[in-house]
């Protein structure tokens, strides 16, 4: 679930939800609004069919929290400051 397998579509891992959380996340956003940009890219990247569930995207949440990709913090999530980093 982690990974894509044979058996799991890539669209359904938590590495590629995760990925694109990350590019929604330009600005602080509640879980909500994430959800609903992370939906209207499903739908239109798919005409129209969602591929993933809700507790999905919030296992893909869990996991970016956990490795320190996003902060939360009144009802807010966002990128944390350290996923940039100057070359």
């Amino acid at each position: 679930m982690l990974t894509p397998t044979k058996n799991l579509h890539e669209d359904k891992s938590i590495i590629k939800i995760g990925a694109r959380i990350l590019s929604i996340l330009n600005s602080p956003h509640t879980v909500s609004s994430a959800w609903r940009s992370y939906v209207q890219i499903q739908e239109h990247e798919t005409n129209g069919k969602i591929r993933i569930q809700f507790d999905n995207f919030i296992l893909a949440i869990d996991f970016l929290y956990i490795i320190g990709a996003i902060e939360y913090g009144d009802d807010l999530m966002w990128r944390s400051k350290n996923d940039k980093k100057d070359i």
